[in-house]
């Protein structure tokens, strides 16, 4: 809601379509409500995700645990499956990845399977939408400024810039001391740049914000 408003406070077309994006129902019906209004796609960015159960697998809570994998990994794909051939010759899909996905690690180790799934799917569209002329790209974008980073309260979030000045002097301590977190524009940014390279541009790769080796 708030990305529908800054873009109509710039005089811009948005439409806003609800979903649960681990419901394979919910996620079938916003698509067919896209392809219903937009017979055209040019840009797919799957953005959808996050850390529900960060526990080791051992001391997880199974359900949560999955519930994490559907929510970074299942959304990618379902969205995908279903809005690919609104994509002309020369679109983009952008799936908004993780470097913990490219690493083991004790914690966290939901979202890292989930991550590692999405590296994987976005090389293996590459090559299976090659003939099309789509590039498949991944995106790292490291700690961003943002309520879900920042676990803060829904009924008293913090805008990026107060995020921001908790950590200038250092990310949090998941973080390597040379990582910084970076404002959401700064991701956004990077999509575009992703987004609007000519036809024959990258394709199967991984674009990184990120301060540190992946």
């Amino acid at each position: 809601m708030e990305t529908q408003r800054l873009a109509e406070a710039k005089d811009r077309n948005c439409s806003l379509f609800i979903a649960d994006l681990t419901d394979i129902d919910q996620t079938i019906q916003a698509c067919n409500e896209i392809r219903a209004r937009y017979d055209r796609i040019d840009i797919l960015i799957n953005n959808a995700g996050g850390g529900v159960e960060r526990s080791p697998l051992p001391e997880a809570d199974i359900m949560l645990w999955w519930k994490t994998i559907e929510t970074n990994l299942k959304s990618t794909a379902m969205v995908t499956r279903f809005l690919h051939d609104l994509l002309p010759d020369g679109g983009k899909i952008i799936n908004v990845s993780s470097g913990m996905g490219l690493s083991p690690g004790s914690e966290n180790d939901a979202y890292r399977v989930a991550k590692a799934g999405v590296h994987i799917l976005t090389e293996s569209l590459a090559l299976q939408l090659w003939d099309r002329g789509i590039d498949v790209n991944n995106l790292v974008p490291g700690p961003v400024a943002t309520s879900t980073f920042n676990q803060d309260d829904p009924s008293n979030r913090l805008d990026p810039a107060d995020i921001m000045t908790l950590y200038e002097d250092g990310p949090p301590p998941q973080f390597p001391s040379v990582e910084r977190v970076k404002h959401p524009d700064e991701v956004a940014n990077l999509a575009l740049y992703i987004a609007t390279f000519g036809k024959g541009g990258p394709n199967g790769q991984t674009f990184s914000l990120a301060r540190r080796p992946l």
